[in-house]
């Protein structure tokens, strides 16, 4: 929410999106005792429902026990994540978002065993094969039509900020600061190394040449490793 006066809005909208995927009804909602809980206006649509509300006493969180320990654990999980690869703070509500959505696809001891929430939400298991190191850099495969001219480049460098909402699409923040979202993204999670090698996988044909050398742990010499094998063999004839 933006403000506090969207509440009503986004709770309605949550209300009929919960109630549809679970086939069933909302009878009693808990939640803290700010004044946009207790409004009346907050309170029209639980007397047309038949919703029971119900408000913690204040400074007592262990009365909304189950969803003070999940905020505490989305917010742990998204510092986690940010610090992993340093993440700029300013992305932290799309930590929180990732954060959630692993949750979601991922079991716990609340649940049946071997259960995940999102399994007993839709009856089928997560699929999770898509899942990537939040935080990482990436590149954006570019469609022809946005490549400049014939030598322009053909992905566009960026950050990974978790899964776009209602697509099935990766949600990424470029150099240049704008946020798009792509389907076709090539992933660095881990060494540098590796880059070069996912680098052959883009449309094209690009050519990736590796400069092998040596160094030397007593000097601290590069030493070129093609010349080296060069002068053993010298020596040997």
């Amino acid at each position: 929410m933006q403000k506090k006066s969207d509440l009503i809005s986004e709770y309605k909208k949550w209300q009929t999106k919960a109630q549809l995927h679970t086939g069933t009804k909302i009878k009693i909602l808990r939640s803290y005792n700010g004044g946009e809980y207790v409004s009346n206006a907050f309170k029209a649509p639980h007397f047309e429902n038949g919703t029971t509300h119900q408000t913690k006493v204040p400074d007592t969180p262990q009365q909304n026990g189950v969803a003070e320990r999940l905020n505490r654990a989305l917010v742990e999980m998204a510092r986690t994540m940010m610090r992993h690869k340093d993440v700029d703070q300013d992305l932290w509500a799309d930590a929180i978002k990732t954060a959630v959505y692993i949750k979601n696809r991922v079991t716990s001891r609340a649940l049946p065993i071997g259960k995940t929430p999102f399994e007993l939400c839709n009856g089928n298991q997560p699929n999770v094969s898509h899942m990537r190191v939040f935080g990482s850099i990436c590149w954006v495969v570019l469609h022809q039509s946005h490549i400049d001219g014939k030598i322009g480049d053909k992905a566009a460098k960026g950050v990974f900020l978790g899964f776009a909402d209602g697509s099935k699409a990766s949600k990424v923040i470029l150099d240049d600061g704008k946020v798009v979202k792509a389907r076709s993204v090539v992933f660095a999670e881990t060494i540098v190394s590796e880059v070069a090698e996912v680098a052959e996988e883009l449309p094209g044909d690009e050519n990736v040449e590796f400069e092998t050398v040596l160094r030397s742990s007593s000097v601290g010499e590069t030493v070129d490793a093609y010349n080296d094998v060069k002068d053993d063999k010298q020596a040997l004839s």
